[in-house]
């Protein structure tokens, strides 16, 4: 039982972290879209803002533990974490040059958001029964729905949300495939050292100089990026991909806000359909998540009882838990 409570207060604490960090990043995203906006280049916005967040970090560091910190057993890992995640910030906000936020924020966690839950079963064993499985198909669907051809929203800037959604899908996974043991400070150094030095190869090329109020902006954003970094890590370290990936739906509800208070910008009648298509599907995991668990607590505890969700199915209590 101790052990039941154990793993729910790490659930609790994982879904306090991915509400957080969801926040941190939408609002990131809007500062991104007003530096886009003002004809920055976004290999130069991503350089800026991560050797802004190294230099933050190596200041933090002595505090931390001093360079003995950075020491990992796993620098594959963090590679292959950096060369992979630079996809996703770097398409995303090529996408907001046209996009509008909610519009680009649906497309984007509508396919991370089922991809994570799809990849989690393959690669983690994570149980992802019939029941998940449907819905990620249903969710699929609403994220091709938002990005229709008809709408007008379908462009290669649709296609970049897309690829931005499936490389920050796999970066999670990555993350998760780090494990706790790693902490949280090493893999958001690392990631942000990475992607600075892979956008500053294009710097020669990109640069455009920055007045002072620009350059408030951008420390505005790497500060709203790293506590989105440090949020998602520590929650994906701290509860299952599956679970944490339907609450990533709230930047929807941060977008759609930002994007009207900021740019007038309402969404398309089609994205806000595949908007509630996704959420929908998301809750409906939710759901069944409280039903796995409770089934699983029984079979924990030897106290299976007549259940309407077993007696429907010939199909044990571990198939259930797994749904």
């Amino acid at each position: 039982m101790d052990s039941g409570l154990q793993a729910s207060n790490r659930n609790l604490v994982g879904i306090s972290y991915i509400l957080m960090g969801v926040g941190f990043l939408a609002t990131m995203d809007s500062v991104a879209k007003v530096l886009i906006g003002a004809d920055y280049s976004v290999m130069q916005i991503l350089a800026i803002r991560g050797w802004i967040i190294v230099f933050v970090m190596m200041l933090t560091l002595p505090k931390m533990g001093g360079l003995a910190t950075l020491k990992s057993r796993q620098p594959f890992k963090h590679f292959l974490r950096v060369v992979i995640g630079f996809a996703s910030p770097y398409f995303f906000f090529s996408s907001l040059a046209v996009l509008g936020l909610a519009d680009a924020t649906v497309i984007f966690f509508g396919g991370a958001t089922f991809l994570m839950t799809a990849l989690s079963a393959l690669l983690f064993k994570e149980p992802v029964g019939r029941h998940r499985w449907g819905a990620v198909v249903v969710g699929f669907g609403g994220v091709m729905y938002a990005a229709q051809p008809s709408s007008g929203v379908f462009q290669i800037e649709a296609l970049y949300a897309i690829a931005s959604g499936a490389a920050y899908a796999v970066m999670v996974l990555v993350t998760r495939w780090l494990g706790p043991a790693e902490g949280t400070f090493r893999p958001v150094f690392y990631f942000n050292f990475g992607v600075a030095c892979m956008a500053s190869l294009a710097l020669p090329a990109v640069f455009k100089p920055m007045p002072s109020a620009d350059i408030v902006t951008i420390l505005t954003m790497a500060a709203f990026a790293v506590g989105g970094h440090f949020c998602i890590t520590r929650a994906f370290h701290s509860a299952p991909v599956s679970l944490l990936a339907p609450f990533e739906f709230t930047a929807l509800i941060w977008a759609a806000g930002l994007g009207y208070f900021i740019w007038s910008d309402i969404p398309a009648t089609n994205v806000l359909i595949g908007a509630a298509i996704i959420v929908s599907s998301g809750a409906y995991l939710i759901h069944r998540e409280a039903l796995a668990e409770r089934a699983n607590r029984r079979a924990t505890e030897g106290l299976v009882v007549a259940d309407p969700l077993i007696i429907a199915s010939p199909v044990s209590v571990e198939d259930a838990a797994g749904d």
